[in-house]
């Protein structure tokens, strides 16, 4: 009787050390993550490209103003800069500071022509608006959100030929 109780006390110690091995446990861990990378969108304001209309004045007029919108979206917290060209009618190619309108009238024909203006970053009109990072653009941070930024435009004068006068200018967002 001895023996069959040792033998099934061996069997219940193989039984608690099998039992003991399932309990236990291992762990690990690891990473998720993501990688916001900056971005942005620069569009116009309304439908389509956005028109800095100077409206139709007389040729006795000066400092002649209008404005339009530029919309940029970018990532939030990504630092961007908003910069405009010089235009397709410069006086001198990437200076910002001989911006003008070319004639595109031909009768009368004013195609030889040209009109003086510039586009500033400010409604006082002090601070002009280029296209040279840290130096002449608009530096601002994204918010994920839509930011405007008013364009303002001055006509020195219209002491000019008579007729209409364009110019196309190229805004860029740099992030």
């Amino acid at each position: 009787m001895k023996a069959k109780i040792i033998a099934v006390g061996v069997g219940a110690a193989v039984t608690l050390s099998t039992l003991a091995a399932h309990a236990a446990t291992d762990t690990t861990t690891f990473d998720v993550t993501i990688s916001i990378t900056p971005s942005c969108n620069i569009s116009t304001a309304g439908n389509g490209a956005p028109t800095l209309a100077f409206g139709s004045h007389d040729s006795f007029q000066t400092q002649v103003t209008g404005s339009t919108n530029l919309i940029v979206t970018c990532t939030n917290g990504a630092a961007y800069q908003l910069g405009l060209n010089e235009g397709l009618n410069a006086g001198a190619a990437g200076d910002v500071n001989t911006r003008r309108m070319i004639g595109v009238s031909t009768t009368p024909d004013n195609t030889a022509d040209y009109v003086p203006y510039q586009l500033y970053q400010d409604a006082s009109y002090a601070t002009v608006w280029g296209n040279t990072l840290d130096t002449n653009t608009k530096a601002a941070t994204g918010t994920g959100a839509q930011a405007t930024h008013t364009v303002y435009g001055r006509v020195p004068s219209t002491n000019y030929t008579v007729g209409n006068y364009q110019d196309t200018i190229t805004a860029t967002v740099t992030f």
